[in-house]
């Protein structure tokens, strides 16, 4: 199986692609891309925002006409990208060449202890005017939100006044990777397309052919709960030294070997509350999918997944769930005005009363 890059449309998110453009004429203006951060939607919106804008194809971007070119090169006329300076600091893809046109002037943001994690209102206004004006090149204009649950209220609520009077040719693209964050009129006004889990070989064949000669690729994918690009990540070395860190101070909690006060502490020192929640709610997941199948002998395949799955045997599933829940509602908080270390004791002091 040929190597794909990151770049590639991935599989398993390829029927939804297709669906798109067969509703071609019934296309709304707005969509809402959902689903766990790992499933491919951001390579999707890019892949969308090509061929909408391309100006020889409508079914597939050609990338050789004057639009997919400038496209690539991240100066389309017509590609308004809005996201947080976090997230354009943090991950270097082709949405983050398009950001600083609307970000705060480099003056204002060096005034900052730490970059900005969220999408503010003035960003909403400033690319208002452009997106009201016509097309310069291609026939349509796209404006992406990644990720549109970094919008604070006031910038919901912005935007919310765009989503209602929609310019004409003029697509919105929300990436959320947790949409229950987002104002309920905004995803109201939105059609949705759901990222879910891919099926398990259909997983492992993608994964395969990005990590030829790599033996434990079923390990990898199963640490990941199933995600196939957090499991590359992984992989690779990302995201591997703070996911074992949440673990072990998640575990450590359970046998109340440490307090959640000093853990909070050191876990807000070297990441983000809502990187820490995302890391906790891909550790309880997995749990989740350990203990679901703990009754075949061959669940538990490692020592971690024996230890994870000793621990969710000391819990039943409805009260892992409600701690999921507990903890999707601190992350749909973070990055406005509540203390972190505070949110992320109350977190850990509610999953360590869980084995009391």
């Amino acid at each position: 199986m040929s190597r794909v890059t990151e770049r590639d449309l991935l599989p398993w998110t390829q029927a939804a692609f297709d669906a798109f453009f067969i509703s071609q004429g019934r296309q709304a203006h707005a969509y809402l891309l959902a689903g766990h951060s790992g499933l491919g939607k951001t390579v999707f919106a890019e892949h969308l925002a090509k061929t909408l804008l391309c100006q020889e194809s409508d079914q597939k971007a050609c990338g050789q006409c004057q639009s997919c070119r400038l496209f690539e090169s991240g100066s389309h006329p017509d590609l308004h990208v809005l996201q947080s300076e976090k997230r354009t600091i943090d991950f270097a893809d082709l949405f983050a060449t398009y950001a600083p046109r609307y970000l705060e002037d480099e003056s204002k943001r060096n005034k900052r202890k730490k970059p900005s994690a969220v999408i503010a209102i003035d960003q909403v206004r400033d690319v208002v005017p452009d997106i009201n004006t016509r097309p310069h090149l291609s026939n349509c204009r796209i404006i992406i939100l990644n990720a549109a649950e970094d919008l604070n209220i006031n910038a919901a609520n912005s935007l919310l006044k765009s989503l209602e009077e929609p310019p004409s040719d003029s697509f919105f693209l929300l990436i959320s990777h947790d949409p229950g964050r987002l104002l309920p009129t905004l995803r109201s006004r939105c059609n949705r397309i759901d990222f879910r889990l891919p099926e398990k070989q259909q997983a492992l064949d993608w994964l395969n052919s990005q990590l030829p000669g790599v033996p434990n690729t079923a390990d990898l994918l199963d640490s990941a709960a199933g995600i196939p690009l957090r499991a590359l990540a992984l992989a690779g070395g990302e995201e591997s030294a703070d996911n074992s860190q949440v673990t072990d101070v998640m575990l450590q909690l359970a046998n109340r070997q440490i307090d959640p006060v000093s853990a909070a502490s050191e876990l807000i020192k070297k990441s983000e509350l809502a990187d820490i929640l995302t890391a906790v709610q891909v550790l309880i997941s997995r749990i989740i999918r350990i203990k679901f199948a703990s009754g075949n002998p061959l669940s538990a395949k490692n020592n971690c997944d024996r230890v994870l799955l000793d621990c969710g045997k000391r819990l039943n599933f409805k009260q892992l769930y409600a701690f999921l829940d507990i903890v999707s509602n601190t992350k749909q908080l973070a990055g406005g005005p509540l203390d972190d270390t505070l949110a992320l004791e109350d977190n850990l002091i509610s999953w360590q009363n869980l084995f009391s």
